[in-house]
């Protein structure tokens, strides 16, 4: 867990989003979540996905949503911003939290936003807590995957609704490194998607809806090329969260995409009355 949490910890994030809005010459009197955007919406097909998650997930402005590996708090908010809820996100990066901290601050949303630094195998919260669940690719650092599931379930309160959005991996195919998750194979735990979802339903989930998404995770890297020489990076990026190798990994994730090496599933997940 300590080599994941480090690959998760850039120095001075908060910072260098700061200065990179300045570079932009956005007023941070006035930022708004789209501004933000390019860094910490943190996943496959960005703020389109969450959108389509906020939808599926049809939570409601009286609903106290967990987030369960918030990273730097984007979808978190976009969550509350969309549907008024009050989300509560976690992550293991104390970085990323105190971004996610800060950056909500700037978005005068700290009062329905709030953010734990805590593992998600061991979530700080008593059983049947949260009104919905909400989890976005998180699972592939997780190589105890039923410990992860239990625990959200635990928190949950009898009916909620967990929403998942989720890499999975093959079978009999290895993938190629580094991807957005990983340097190397020490930090990713995929498993095929049908493995996973005998996992979810073994918690005592019930699943109502189960969609491959691959062929939009497909598209969405569809133009993605060998980089090659020294690249040029934008003022605001994923780059600042993951490393300025941002080109090869979204390279590696057309590949893997392209030999269906791995696959993007979106799940609504409920914990039964």
């Amino acid at each position: 867990m300590k080599h994941i949490h480090s690959y998760y910890s850039p120095n001075n994030l908060y910072n260098k989003i700061i200065e990179g809005l300045n570079n932009l010459g956005k007023d941070l009197s006035s930022v708004t979540p789209d501004d933000l955007q390019p860094v910490d919406e943190f996943h496959i097909r960005g703020d389109i996905a969450t959108k389509e998650l906020i939808e599926l997930g049809n939570f409601t402005p009286d609903m106290h949503i967990l987030d369960v590996g918030c990273g730097v708090g984007g979808s978190t908010r976009r969550l509350s911003h969309e549907t008024g809820c009050h989300v509560t996100g976690i992550d293991l990066s104390d970085e990323y939290i105190d971004a996610a901290e800060r950056l909500t601050q700037l978005l005068n949303m700290q009062a329905r936003v709030k953010f734990n630094v805590g593992s998600a195998l061991e979530l700080p919260y008593a059983d049947n807590t949260f009104d919905g669940a909400w989890s976005i690719q998180m699972n592939m650092n997780v190589e105890d995957k039923l410990g992860w599931l239990k625990e959200m379930y635990r928190v949950l309160k009898p009916g909620a609704r967990a929403v998942l959005y989720e890499v999975c991996g093959h079978e009999e195919k290895t993938i190629y490194f580094p991807v957005p998750w990983a340097q190397d194979s020490s930090m990713s735990f995929l498993i095929p998607k049908e493995a996973f979802r005998d996992l979810i339903a073994s918690t005592g989930f019930k699943i109502e809806v189960w969609n491959d998404k691959s062929d939009l995770a497909q598209k969405a890297f569809a133009r993605m090329r060998e980089p090659t020489g020294e690249s040029t990076l934008p003022e605001l990026g994923l780059h600042m969260l993951i490393g300025n190798d941002i080109k090869t990994k979204a390279y590696n994730m057309r590949r893997n995409l392209d030999d269906e090496r791995i696959s993007l599933i979106e799940i609504l997940a409920i914990k039964p009355s």
